[in-house]
Parts: C-alpha cells; structure tokens; sequence
C-alpha cells in the first residue's frame, strides 16, 4: 500500500468533529519538497515546565509506576499517565467516549495505581494494579492537540483526589527539554497487554513517510511528529534522560514497522494550564523598540521634585505593614494620586493609585476604573486626590482634588471579565490642568531601554495607602522598595500563578518575599518607579501595580506577600499612552 494511501485511510477514521475543513482534490507534492519544508519548522524551545518534586523516577524493574488505570463499575475506561500527585494525562482513545461521558453523568470514576498488593484480590485488583481507595476523578479538562488543516487529537486532563505515593507509585515528568537531540535520548513505549515499557528507536522522519509524493497538508505535521520504530499496542512515548522518565508523545500512525507519535512538547503551555499543580514558563517575546522622547522628556521637568539635591536621603519610622515600608516623606512623591470612587452604598475611600504624568494625565490600572460588580465607573463616580499625604487629615490645604471634570479610558486589550489582569492599565484624562506645586508633579515616562534585564535586581519604589498587615489602611502614605526580577525567576517561585497571570514584556515582577515586602490591596494602579541618579536626575515610571496571588487570612482575603506582585509594563503600553495624552511630548 503506497504512503499516501494508508495515511489517508487513519485520517478519515480519526477525523475530529471539531474540524470542518474538506477537500476534493488533494494536491500531491515531493516528499523531498515536503520534508525541506517541515525541517525549517521542526525546533522547539524548551517550554520551562514545573514539574512534580521528584518525578520520573523509576528503577526498571517491576510495572512503570506512572501508568493508572481507570473504571466505572464492570467498565474500563482506558489508561493515564501520573503526571503529578492530582493530575493524570489520558489520550483521548475508543475508550475516551466511556472516560468522557461517565464523567459528565456524574459516575464514579476508580483510579487503579500502584503495585497490588494481592493479585487475587479481584475487586481491588485490576491490571496488576491497586484500587486507590476513596480517590476520585474530580474534574477532566480537554485540550485539543490541532495539526495540519484538519486534524486534531485531543487529550484528557484530570484532576483527581491526591495519591499516596509509594515506590510503586510515582508521576512521570513532562517532557521540558528542546527537541534538538532526540535521537541521543533513550526512548521507550508503554505496552498495556504485558504491562512492559518497551524500549525503540529514534528514527529520521522519512523513515515513517517513505520517499514518495504526499498530500501536501501532510507537512504541517512535520514540525510535530516523531518518528520510532514499532512498539506493539504502544500509546504514549516517554524519553529517559538523566535517569528521568519524561512523557514525550501520543501515537498517530501505525505501520507494519514504524510509529509516528504526536509531539506534544509545542502543547504544554495548554496542558498544564489545565492541569491543577502544574505550569509552565510563559514564552519572552523580544522587548518593543524604545520610545526615545529625547532630553527634555516626556513632559517639561518631569520627575524632579523638591529638594531633590538637597535632601539627605528617605527615612522614617519602619511599621510592619504589608509592604514592611516606611512613612512616606512628604512632598517626595508628588505624583502619587489616590481615587477614591461613589457606589450605591457610599463612598469607598483610597481604592487605588495613580500616577501624575503631566498635567492631564495620570496612569492607573484598568481595574481600578470598574465598581465591585464589574461595571465601568463614570466621571462622576470618582474622585482624584493629588498631593495628600495623611489621609485622615482632611485640612491639608495643598491637595488638589478633582471630581467629574475627567475622562476615564480603559486599554481596548482589557477585559473586566475575564479576570486574568490582561493590558491591566488605564488613564484619567482631566478637562483641566493640574497646578504645578512642590507637592504636585509629573513623573517622567520611561525613556531607556525596554529590556527587562536593564532594571532586573534593582529596586523601583511603590508608595500607597494599601492594606497593612492586619488587614488595616495606615493614615501616612507608605512607601517600599521592591526588587525586580526576570521572569524566570518570578516563574520559579509560583510557578501556577505566575504562568496564568505573567505575560513577559506586558507585565513584570517585583517584590522582597524574604521579609514580606510588596504591593496589596488598596495599592492597585500606583507607580514603580525609578529614579536615574546617574544620568538625568529624574524619576521615571515603569509599572503600574496589577496583581499578586491571594491569600485567606481567617475570614478576610488579602493578598500574599510571601509572593511577587505583578505590575502592568508601561513600556508595551507607550504608543497607546502617548496617543492618548494631550500633553505629551510625542
């Protein structure tokens, strides 16, 4: 049977429902064409996958500790792979239909893992292997593996009750290494009837193709596929590499000699986002070309401020708070704003932070600008207070206040509802004009370098009337140093939240977790700022607080300092800041 023909024949009986593409006429070109084309396509970057604590470890001898098994009553329902103590990976077979639909009619899902310990004990025995007593299926998330113009796999993700591990019982790694030396690695397949991993070989991918001509969609898979030889009722594909078994990828086509397996290295962003303990780095696209506003800066004598020369440096009592801060000095943070905002039940006090910019504009975060039921405020509803410094001392008499003169513009890439802080900024824009003061002062848009190795292990400046360590709003601004760090290592030290909520380039990290030093609640839309002491002499914005992870103190929720907080990066915003800002130097 020629290549062409027997690849045909396994995608139409594998044809997703998911995929509504047809063709009548199959255009056909040279393997060689084909192949030239696919190579150029075929590396991938290691995806910065955090697995489990000591995964893939397995002496060789007796059953692979990482396969489980899966029944409802009388009925079997396939086979997973342990991926960590609450995540199993199950590809979607013949008896996926059963996994899938006893899980959405609510069946009881049992996880067989684990050596049995007594064989002939039918009921908590199955496939050599021990029921997992009392452990459940407790939510299965598909992901779709798309290849080619019409062909897709898929994969179950589930979540499941925590397992005991035991020797017999351990996850498997997921695969987090580049694909650049395959054929140096030990590869090996899991053959359910005789419960063996059987080792194969890495072949050159003409090897699974031949040398004949090929339907032409054929070589969007290339950059996917694996090519071994013939493992017998072989699904997944693991890869040995320092003594670790890593999962690899799902069989696609079989042939009289050969298997050719879905990679599934480009999915595993997907994977484990929809894993529960898992996650993997985000990708760092190249930083944007800086913005150069010159040496007058973004707005005539931006970001000095009074006594800049002549003050010793900051300092004031240290209190416990959040942020393990300091009284703010006054007048040293003239850009600082707060906005308070009216609702249906009163006025909420000091919400959020802002940034002065110029003499319209100040910087917030986007969620600053929406009420607790996720509508968009108005004008009217907010209220913006420059050059306050205790907040309880309403007789300050050098606060410049607006209310209803304004505008208030959210990034178009914002979305309230999906809560995940995406383009998290926005800018109040007023009618009229701020008067300049020791106490009033724009700060200066970033004006160096974009990229973020350029600030990282510095320290940028937060100041706000944020939440304090118990829970409280201090009177006094406070202020904090916080430490930025690379992405890797902000990925590092909360690896599921960091890659749901860390984009890099858009957002960055920062904080001092040591000694609990960060933003929380109440500090949302102040500035990071910087302050160039060898150059310019001036203070220049570069994050706007967005997030950090949560953290349930008894009854109240607040955040957890132990944590990086995230702030929006000003810098992947500038054009539409600019665009927007009448009074900016452009």
């Amino acid at each position: 049977m020629e290549i062409g023909s027997w690849i045909w024949i396994f995608a139409v009986c594998t044809f997703s429902a998911s995929a509504q593409t047809s063709y009548e006429k199959w255009e056909e070109i040279n393997f060689a064409d084909c192949w030239n084309y696919g190579k150029n396509r075929s590396i991938f970057e290691a995806p910065g996958v955090q697995n489990f604590n000591d995964c893939g470890r397995w002496n060789q001898s007796g059953i692979a500790p990482w396969i489980v098994f899966l029944r409802t009553g009388g009925v079997f329902l396939g086979y997973g792979v342990l991926v960590s103590d609450k995540t199993v990976i199950s590809r979607f077979s013949y008896y996926g239909y059963y996994l899938h639909d006893a899980h959405k009619e609510g069946k009881e899902i049992k996880i067989y893992a684990g050596k049995c310990e007594d064989e002939n004990d039918e009921q908590n025995c199955f496939g050599k292997r021990g029921l997992s007593q009392n452990k459940k299926v407790l939510n299965i998330k598909e992901v779709e593996l798309k290849h080619g113009r019409f062909y897709s796999e898929m994969i179950f993700v589930l979540r499941i009750d925590k397992v005991d591990l035991t020797p017999s019982l351990q996850p498997a790694c997921l695969w987090n290494w580049d694909n650049r030396n395959d054929q140096h690695e030990h590869f090996y397949t899991y053959d359910r009837w005789d419960d063996k991993m059987r080792k194969v070989d890495f072949l050159p991918v003409q090897t699974c193709y031949g040398e004949k001509k090929i339907e032409k969609w054929i070589c969007d898979l290339y950059g996917n596929t694996i090519c071994t030889s013939r493992g017998d009722d072989a699904r997944y594909l693991f890869i040995e590499r320092e003594k670790r078994f890593y999962l690899r990828a799902l069989v696609a086509i079989h042939s009289e000699s050969t298997l050719t397996w879905f990679d599934l290295l480009p999915f595993l962003n997907e994977i484990t986002s929809a894993s529960v303990d898992l996650a993997s780095m985000p990708k760092i696209p190249k930083a944007k070309s800086k913005k150069d506003f010159g040496p007058n800066q973004s707005f005539a004598n931006c970001g000095r401020r009074s006594g800049e020369r002549r003050r010793k440096r900051e300092s004031g009592k240290a209190l416990p708070l959040v942020t393990n801060g300091e009284n703010a000095v006054r007048g040293q943070h003239p850009w600082h704003a707060s906005l308070s905002r009216e609702t249906e039940t009163g006025r909420e006090a000091d919400i959020c932070g802002a940034t002065l910019i110029s003499k319209k504009v100040l910087v917030t975060a986007a969620h600053c600008l929406f009420d607790g039921r996720g509508r968009k405020l108005e004008a009217k509803d907010v209220d913006v207070n420059l050059g306050m410094h205790n907040r309880s001392n309403s007789e300050e008499n050098l606060r410049q206040k607006f209310k209803a003169s304004m505008r208030l513009l959210v990034h178009p890439g914002y979305d309230h509802n999906k809560k995940d802080y995406k383009d998290d900024i926005g800018l109040i824009i007023l009618d009229g004009e701020v008067t300049l003061t020791n106490f009033v002062r724009p700060i200066c848009l970033w004006n160096d370098d974009y990229d973020l190795n350029k600030i990282t292990k510095k320290l940028g400046t937060v100041v706000g009337w944020g939440s304090t360590y118990d829970h409280s709003k201090p009177d006094i601004l406070q202020k904090a140093d916080l430490e930025v760090v690379s992405y890797q290592d902000c990925f590092e030290s909360n690896s599921k939240f960091v890659s749901i909520y860390l984009r890099p380039t858009e957002n960055l990290c920062a904080g001092i977790p040591q000694n609990e030093t960060s933003a929380c609640i109440g500090d949302s839309g102040g500035g990071l700022t910087f302050y160039d002491r060898d150059d310019t002499k001036r203070h220049f914005l570069r994050g706007v607080v967005s997030s950090s992870p949560g953290k349930n103190y008894g009854s109240i929720e607040s955040c957890d300092t132990d944590h990086y907080a995230l702030f929006t990066d000003v810098t992947n915003n500038m054009d539409w800041i600019v665009q927007n800002s009448p009074d900016i130097s452009n």
